[in-house]
Parts: C-alpha cells; sequence; structure tokens
C-alpha cells in the first residue's frame, strides 16, 4: 500500500464532540470521497483503551473506513508523550477537542514536540471560546504568536460552517440587487435573533461559567453582524474575507442600551450557584461607526427558554420619503437561517377591491436543505484542506471580546447594570425593560 501522507490528530478522543460530531462529519467526507487518499485519522487522550476498543465506542461504521482509524494515548501536558505521535505523515492536522485551559500547554508542547515547525504543512484547530475575556484572550494570543504562525491557527466558531450563514455573503455580494440598499441611506434598523427554547438541559455546570455573553454574544453573534455589515473583499480568499470581517468589527461598539436577563429557577438547577448572576438573556443595541452605517442600530437579542426558537437576521428599510396610503408598514428583508432556512422580502402592494387598501406581499425562497452540509463537516473539509476562510482570526477574537468586556464585568464598580433581570420561561426577556429598545419583529 503507498505510504500515509497527510492526517487528523484529534486529541480528546474519548470525549462527546469526537463521538457525536467528528467522527461522523470524517466520515460523511469519507463517503464523498473528500479525505486525501491513505488518509489517517488518528484518536489521542490519556486513557488507554486500545485501538479497537476506542473504535467500537464510536458506534457502527464499516471496515474501509475504520481502516483510517486508529489511536494513541497521548497526554497534551507531557512532551514526551507528543514525541511518539506518527512522523511520517508529510501534512497534519492537531484538532483539540480538550478544555480550554489545556490550550496554552498544548501548543507549547506541540511545539516543543517538534509536531508543528513547518506552517505549510501542520496546523492547528482550536474549539470556542479562545479565551474567557479580553485579558485572558489577548493572554492566549500571545502565547500562540510565540509558537504558532497565523495561517497554521483554525479558529472554529461552528457558525461559519452553516451553509445559511455563508448564503449571507454570497446573497449580499452575487446580485446587484441589494447593494444599493445596504447603507444608512436606505436601512432604518437591523435587527439578529439567535433564541433557544430549551434551557441548559444538563449544561448548567458548563454555563455558569460561560452566560449568554461568551456562549453566543462574542462569538456567534458578531460573526453573523460582521458578515451582514462588511464592506465587499477584492477577492473571496481567506485573508480578504477576514480582513474585511476584522475592520467592521473593529468599528462595533456597544451602546449603554442593553439588558441581561436570567430565566426563573436557572439558580435551582444542579450545579448552578443559589446566588448565580450568570445571563441566560441578552438584548441590546450595537453601533457601527464607519461610513455606511454612522446611526443604524444593530438591535441583537439572544437566550434560552423562548417563546421560539431560531437564529434571524430583520433589515427593516426606511419608509418612503412621502407618505401617499394609509397603512403603509416599512419593507423587511428576512434571512432566516435556521430552522427552516429562507429568504424574505416584504413588501406592499395594493389590495384588490375598489379602494387604496394595501396589503403585505412576501417573496420567499426556501433554502434547499437536502444538499446542505454539517458545519463540522465544512470545517474539518476546509481544515485539512488548508482554507481558513471560514475560521476566525486572531484579530476578529481581540475586537470581538473588546465589544462585550463592559459587560463581563462584575461588582459595584461596573459602568452598566450587568445583574440580569429575572423574566419567565416562554417570553421574550424582561419584557418591560427590552420593549424600550426598540419595537422588536419577533420571529414566529
Amino acid at each position: 500500500t503507498e505510504p500515509l501522507t497527510r492526517g487528523i490528530v484529534i486529541f480528546g478522543a474519548t470525549g462527546d464532540l469526537c463521538k457525536k460530531k467528528l467522527i461522523p462529519a470524517l466520515y460523511k467526507l469519507w463517503l464523498k470521497d473528500l479525505l486525501p487518499e491513505n488518509f489517517l485519522i488518528l484518536g489521542c487522550a490519556r486513557r488507554e483503551p486500545t485501538a479497537e476498543m476506542w473504535k467500537e465506542s464510536l458506534g457502527y461504521y464499516p471496515d474501509d473506513f475504520l481502516h483510517h482509524l486508529d489511536y494513541q494515548c497521548a497526554d497534551l501536558s507531557m512532551v514526551e508523550t507528543l514525541r511518539h505521535l506518527p512522523d511520517y505523515i508529510d501534512d497534519m492536522t492537531y484538532f483539540l477537542s480538550v478544555p480550554p485551559e489545556r490550550y496554552a500547554d498544548a501548543i507549547t508542547n506541540l511545539k516543543e514536540a517538534g509536531c508543528l515547525d513547518d506552517p505549510e504543512t501542520s496546523r492547528v484547530v482550536i474549539e470556542k471560546p479562545f479565551g474567557h475575556d479580553y485579558k485572558s484572550a489577548d493572554h492566549l494570543s500571545a502565547l500562540v504568536a510565540r509558537h504558532l504562525r497565523e495561517k497554521q491557527v483554525y479558529r472554529i466558531d461552528h457558525y461559519l460552517g452553516k451553509d445559511t450563514v455563508n448564503n449571507i455573503l454570497a446573497t449580499r455580494f452575487s446580485n446587484i440587487l441589494l447593494e444599493p440598499l445596504w447603507n444608512r441611506q436606505y436601512i432604518e434598523e437591523i435587527q439578529i435573533f439567535a433564541t433557544e427554547t430549551i434551557g441548559c438541559e444538563g449544561r448548567s455546570q458548563y454555563y455558569e461559567t460561560s452566560g449568554a455573553v461568551r456562549d453566543m454574544l462574542q462569538n456567534h453573534i458578531l460573526q453573523v453582524l460582521a458578515l451582514i455589515a462588511m464592506e465587499p473583499p477584492s477577492r473571496m480568499s481567506a485573508k480578504e474575507v477576514r480582513r474585511e470581517k476584522t475592520k467592521v468589527l473593529a468599528a462595533t461598539r456597544m451602546s449603554p442600551s442593553i439588558v441581561l436577563g436570567q430565566y426563573h429557577d436557572y439558580r435551582s438547577e444542579e450545579g448552578v450557584n443559589p446566588d448565580s448572576t450568570t445571563p441566560t438573556y441578552f438584548a441590546g443595541t450595537l453601533f457601527v461607526d464607519n461610513w455606511r452605517w454612522e446611526g443604524v442600530p444593530f438591535n441583537v437579542m439572544t437566550g434560552k427558554k423562548m417563546p421560539y426558537g431560531c437564529v434571524e437576521v430583520v433589515i427593516k428599510l426606511k419608509a418612503p420619503p412621502l407618505k401617499l396610503y394609509e397603512g403603509e408598514t416599512n419593507d423587511r428583508i428576512v434571512m432566516r437561517l435556521q430552522p427552516n432556512p429562507h429568504l424574505d422580502i416584504r413588501m406592499d402592494i395594493k389590495s384588490p377591491g375598489l379602494n387604496n387598501d394595501l396589503e403585505e406581499a412576501t417573496l420567499t425562497h426556501e433554502y434547499p436543505q437536502d444538499r446542505s452540509v454539517d458545519g463540522y463537516e465544512k470545517l474539518l473539509y476546509d481544515a485539512i484542506e488548508g482554507n481558513q476562510a471560514h475560521f476566525v482570526h486572531a484579530e476578529e477574537v481581540m475586537e470581538s471580546w473588546r465589544i462585550v468586556d463592559d459587560l463581563l464585568c462584575e461588582g459595584d464598580h461596573c459602568q452598566i447594570r450587568t445583574v440580569p433581570y429575572i423574566y419567565m420561561p416562554k417570553t421574550w426577556g424582561p419584557w418591560k425593560q427590552v420593549e424600550s429598545i426598540t419595537n422588536w419583529d419577533y420571529p414566529a
């Protein structure tokens, strides 16, 4: 047989992420014949099962696929164990499916073991969160920069692997229809929703250290905002797309108009401090201080135990300069990213009949889901191929933490209120405070 020349090492291979997301995604790539020939998938963890025991723990896969899998005991905190990783692979991707507090040791020791010496043929994939706040993210970025080139670092935000999220750029930049409207001259407001109907569902202990700001706002929502607000890149390359996202995030600021919430009974869940001030909800206004968006509010809502769960962007256009009809409503462009993704353009038309009454017409395109791919499938494929377009640059991470840093303040010295208001499940948050932000277009 031909020698194995490319591969991926998954650290934390006995964990849930590997079993439920990574191996199934790699299997789908294999089924589509998108993995390189003789590709090695090496599971690594501190436990010492045999390769056969590890493969059995993953569930059923055909033997032809399992032929690509192997297992090796290795500890990211012990350099010597990393020196025994395969040295016959010409091009290797290292996936850190481990707790974030182990990232620093992992990168330092992989570099010391010689695994990351060649920036052209070695790379590290890092799961979110990248840091816990601005200060910790800055420290981790400095450590990574000491050991690796930026081209070797693949920071995952699984939202960026979703077809529907990537469709934002395709819809904006492959059509002339929207671009003339996409600015402060014609857009009154943009709303971004990322809501869930469920609570923490057994993840309360993790969520207690995270909360809505770290879990959703700092990463997923700000990435969607960047794709909506960024300038057209000069070409669709990783370098140029990430450059434009960084520029728009650098221009973004949080307004004082914000509300943090916590659903009733959160404090009674297992693993949660009875006096917890962890927010399970955020609503607030951000502004992008550049020529295109000056003065346009970006109103964001994310939370758990909401009446409806979805990820959706609503672009509310301004009213015509002269009102000629009774009952006019501002036009809307709605991008539903999940579930049942679709693009809506809503406008007024004349109702049939003798008078001049108006009714709303909606032009809808449902995004085809039969050909869509899982986020990890897309991101693993890109990482193996060395394409960073759908991964987050270090400067994007730092700008995102800068934007939300005031929301992470605790104690009496905070510039804004960060103690969450209590809200009842199946409501849109602490309504009295939330309704003062804007006239929300609640999804349904």
